[in-house]
């Protein structure tokens, strides 16, 4: 024989009615309601209806043997039901919930079988149906990512032409020169020089430091050490420090100019000159002999 199932369809509002908020607010009302719930759920299969079979001495006592439910509680839930309308003897052995005729949903084996494959079959037809809505959408992105990039192409060359127009027009700085010094490397291959007027602050801030020699060193540690090259941003701070650090350990009494080398003599640093005193002397002479 084919299975069927049955359920109770309740309304959202079920335990928002009068009947039901006031059986809750009897003293014991929750355990009223719970077998006023189990009642109907038992009578599912009868459509609403409930059968005394003479196994206890009354239908009270035999419905608490069936639902597992004191027999003084479902005394209490019966009377009331009885008193609402919500119960009624059709003969003596059977009673009708008269709510649950309307609440009941049911279905075969067979149909529940149906249903399920019904349910998958429109589920793949979603998944079908939502990818070619994503194609379709996935190429309209695709044009308007092609717009968007051929817009962008032309904004360049237009401010490639812009540039180059600036470039030629009177009385336009030409970019500042860069230092006659080692290049150095950067990160993405690319080589950084200083302007001159940067070198020449580097000069003017490291007096100690054979800047333009420093230079050669950067680079040559470049070489050595691709994976710690720097960026075009980070690549000032980096010569920054190695400047300073070599200032640092330079004598503190020494001063060094680019491609000259000298050490302070006390006199507001100006370099000492040397002399040939034996020529001198011989200069001298002559010069006293003339006299006389």
């Amino acid at each position: 024989m084919a299975k069927r199932y049955y359920w109770l369809r309740l309304k959202h509002d079920w335990f928002n009615s009068k009947v039901i908020k006031k059986l809750r607010r009897i003293a014991g009302g929750d355990t009223y309601t719970i077998i006023y719930l189990k009642m109907q759920l038992l009578s599912l299969k009868n459509n609403g209806n409930l059968y005394y079979e003479g196994v206890e001495e009354d239908f009270i006592e035999e419905m608490a043997l069936d639902l597992d439910e004191d027999s003084e509680n479902v005394k209490v839930t019966i009377a009331f039901l009885q008193k609402n309308g919500l119960i009624e003897m059709v003969e003596t052995d059977k009673y009708l919930l008269t709510d649950v005729p309307a609440l009941i949903g049911s279905e075969s084996e067979s149909a529940e079988r149906v249903r399920k494959h019904r349910a998958i079959k429109n589920k793949k037809d979603d998944v079908v149906e939502t990818l070619q809505c994503n194609a379709d959408a996935t190429e309209s992105n695709a044009l308007v990512t092609k717009s968007n990039t051929e817009i962008d192409i032309e904004k360049e060359i237009e401010k490639e032409i812009n540039i180059n127009n600036s470039a030629l027009s009177p009385g336009k700085q030409a970019q500042e020169p860069e230092a006659d010094v080692a290049a150095i490397i950067l990160n993405d291959g690319t080589e950084w020089r200083p302007t001159e007027a940067l070198f020449a602050e580097y000069v003017r801030l490291y007096p100690r430091v054979e800047v333009k020699q420093q230079f050669n060193e950067m680079r040559s540690w470049c070489l050595s050490n691709p994976s710690k090259r720097k960026t075009k941003k980070g690549v000032k701070r980096f010569v920054n420090g190695w400047l300073a650090r070599e200032q640092d350990r330079a004598p503190r009494d020494s001063v060094r100019r680019q491609g000259n080398s000298f050490k302070s003599n006390g006199f507001n640093e100006f370099p000492q000159r040397s002399y040939d005193m034996g020529k001198l002397e011989s200069q001298l002479l002559d010069a006293g002999r003339r006299k006389e």
